[in-house]
């Protein structure tokens, strides 16, 4: 099973002995809703997830708003799924930030996979910009962040979304056999103005305890620009 979380999202992974134990994924409170669907039998390449335009990307209406509360997806597992996944082998193409330091409660969703994790990819890769952040916690520019993520569970013969609705629950329970995609999409389409782009940032770094600034001031007003998989606002940090 592959989970895809795309948007400005904050992954906390777990780690023991240098391994990932289990992933906490949070949407800050920036005004953004969050949105699931489950895919039964379908896998996305990585061409696919980095078209903005693929022809197998869901359209928006069949994604199921997910409420502001803590979520987690349980997934059972064979043997096949057990082999430890390093912290080590993140993608180094993210904007990764060192751990302890406190997180804040600014968040509207948080969901917690719980599984052993076989695979990371990052994709929707950017080059940071000179102008484009400020503060110490800030990417270094030439550095790339990503605002996709794809988490693949080998051996998956059993999974709950527990906080999701009934039959959402119910529809993940009768099809995981087939195996597929869960997408978790941190927005639904809009337009952003250049206040909610810099509010997005805000957000992410107030959550996370960073001094990080968004400060372009040029967004462009275009409809390739609508905030949905064609386009997010701002990028996805990872605390490892």
């Amino acid at each position: 099973m592959d989970i895809v979380f795309g948007g400005p999202l904050l992954f906390v992974p777990a780690i023991q002995n240098g391994n990932i134990t289990d992933i906490e994924v949070f949407s800050p409170r920036n005004g953004h809703p969050v949105g699931a669907t489950f895919l039964p039998g379908v896998w996305f390449t990585d061409a696919e997830l980095n078209d903005p335009k693929s022809e197998r990307w869901p359209e928006p209406e069949s994604f199921s708003l997910l409420d502001p509360h803590s979520y987690a997806i349980d997934l059972t597992q064979t043997s096949e799924g057990q082999s430890a996944f390093p912290g080590s082998a993140i993608p180094e193409t993210n904007h990764r930030v060192k751990p302890r330091r406190r997180l804040s409660g600014e968040w509207d969703v948080a969901i917690s996979v719980i599984g052993q994790l076989s695979g990371w990819s990052s994709l929707r890769l950017s080059e940071v910009k000179e102008g484009f952040y400020l503060g110490s916690d800030a990417p270094r520019v030439g550095a790339t962040v990503s605002v996709m993520h794809r988490l693949t569970y080998k051996g998956v013969t059993g999974a709950e979304f527990c906080g999701a609705s009934p039959q959402a629950k119910e529809y993940l329970s009768a099809n995981v056999a087939k195996g597929g995609t869960i997408i978790i999409q941190g927005e639904v389409p809009y337009q952003a103005s250049l206040a909610h782009e810099r509010q997005a940032t805000d957000a992410i770094a107030k959550l996370a305890g960073l001094d990080l600034h968004w400060v372009a001031t040029a967004p462009v007003t275009h409809v390739a620009l609508l905030m949905t998989h064609i386009m997010y606002c701002g990028a996805s940090i990872i605390i490892v």
